[in-house]
């Protein structure tokens, strides 16, 4: 069996507190022209990363009428990807985009609770498996010229007709609006109008604190990691920020634009990606902060509104958006729902002037900076590439289990590149080994077995982080993987 291994390293994963050199997304492709994408679990549990990613592929040249399939698990059906256009008006959906002048797939795709690999195939008419290379991840979703993220302040009960108006405008412009949220909402029933705004699309649910202080805040954890939590015990939060039974925050929202060593301790402590600041001119992603392991705080572009920076001048708020437009960076519109004057034609004027361009990334202002997890840590040009028919295939390719997490029963899948003696054990996260699960002669190919979460005693084992080890001869890899109760 020969193969084609393209890997892709992207970055450092820092995991309980210590950093370490990780792999957190591996680009394999193999012999039948399938491609398989693979996130670090551990990586995979912490942010979901289920908003699609664009993966481009090169098809050979004068390919038409091509067809795109994925499945999550090696044992799954194939199912064929929704195909659009560069003349349709799509956002941040499962979908494939052939540029036949071009020769390139765009594929865009999310992972999936059921397991942490991605598995592509491209097609002719006849169901034929075409030679389609990877080639890169899109900057932006569909590689679009440049992005469009909004968000809203201080949504609270007092303020919650303002916007639900606000919601139901952005979304009638199929522009995404990220409202912040402060989770001291007063009435319990704005939780419900909050939710059917989520339930409706085009919102994202942010976090700006629980009652929206002055630094120094008198309850730093309560106020920003508390608030994230409120979020996630008060709303079904959509699939986009889900991962099994995990719900994700992605961003917190500075109230006034203050910021301090503490507030910036415990966004990271909280697992935010992102902090938005209130000051402006800032067009494009900020920077990656290894030791706190997450992105610099970042400003907005402009703000709608007679407030702060805000304004009401149509020229300006248009020419802003232009000249982000003409660089290829992301416009970042700004609002106060509550000082918003619906009944004058400005807010209209601008939200029709940068809404519904097909060559524009509309996209949740968390959505924006989870894909640019993915996204930002590799070079376009970061590969390691070996001829295929000169290659002695020399690794297990373990597959990460699915589902992950799970309780009780998983099952780990794995290839094996020739006959071998193979076992197949799992330990606790002191080392202990709490079941051998197998030891046998294997051929070569594809494998799958079960495991019902018991020890080498049939007893149930208790919830937590287990390892499973695969050798087969001198070769051997481990992975994790997480046990629910």
């Amino acid at each position: 069996m020969k193969y084609f291994f393209i890997i892709i390293l992207l970055g450092i994963h820092q995991l309980m507190g210590i950093d370490t050199r990780s792999t957190i997304l591996r680009i394999e492709s193999g012999s039948r022209n399938e491609t398989v994408i693979t996130v670090d679990a551990q990586t995979h549990v912490d942010y979901g990363l289920a908003y699609p990613v664009t993966y481009e592929f090169l098809i050979p040249t004068g390919s038409e009428d091509l067809r795109s399939y994925r499945r999550f698990q090696v044992a799954q059906d194939w199912s064929q990807i929704l195909e659009k256009t560069s003349e349709d008006f799509f956002n941040g959906i499962e979908v494939v985009r052939f540029d036949y002048e071009e020769n390139i797939a765009y594929v865009s795709i999310g992972f999936s609770e059921f397991s942490d690999s991605i598995f592509i195939k491209i097609t002719d008419n006849d169901g034929n498996n075409i030679d389609a290379t990877f080639w890169r991840m899109s900057q932006y979703y569909d590689n679009r010229d440049a992005a469009v993220t909004a968000t809203a302040d201080d949504w609270a009960g007092w303020v919650n007709d303002k916007f639900v108006q606000t919601c139901q405008i952005f979304r009638s412009h199929n522009l995404w609006l990220s409202c912040a949220i402060v989770t001291d909402v007063g009435d319990p029933d704005t939780w419900v109008d909050i939710q059917t705004q989520l339930d409706s699309g085009y919102v994202e649910a942010i976090s700006h604190s629980r009652t929206h202080p002055h630094i120094p805040y008198g309850d730093v954890e309560g106020e920003v990691l508390g608030s994230k939590q409120d979020l996630i015990d008060n709303l079904d939060l959509p699939s986009h920020n889900s991962y099994g039974i995990h719900e994700y925050i992605y961003a917190w929202v500075a109230p006034y634009g203050e910021y301090d060593e503490d507030i910036d301790s415990m966004v990271s402590v909280a697992r935010y990606l992102v902090t938005r600041m209130y000051y402006g001119n800032d067009n494009g992603f900020s920077n990656w902060n290894q030791e706190s392991y997450k992105y610099d705080p970042i400003g907005v572009s402009m703000e709608v509104g007679p407030l702060w920076l805000g304004t009401t001048d149509t020229v300006d708020l248009n020419n802003t958006f232009d000249e982000v437009l003409l660089d290829g960076g992301i416009y970042h519109v700004m609002c106060h729902p509550n000082v918003i004057e619906w009944d004058q034609d400005y807010p209209w004027v601008h939200l029709e002037h940068i809404s519904n361009r097909k060559n524009v990334w509309y996209t949740g202002f968390g959505h924006l900076y989870v894909y640019h997890f993915l996204q930002s840590t590799y070079p376009e040009i970061h590969l390691q590439s070996i001829d295929q028919d000169n290659l002695v295939v020399q690794e297990i390719v373990i597959h990460q289990n699915y589902p992950n997490p799970f309780n009780p029963m998983t099952t780990l899948c794995y290839e094996l590149p020739e006959n071998a003696m193979v076992n197949i054990t799992i330990y606790d996260m002191v080392g202990r080994v709490v079941n051998n699960l197998a030891s046998s002669q294997q051929s070569a190919g594809y494998k799958s077995i079960q495991w019902e979460a018991i020890n080498d005693l049939g007893h149930a084992l208790s919830a937590g982080t287990y390892l499973y080890t695969i050798q087969a001869g001198d070769l051997r890899q481990t992975k994790k993987m997480v046990l629910l109760k």
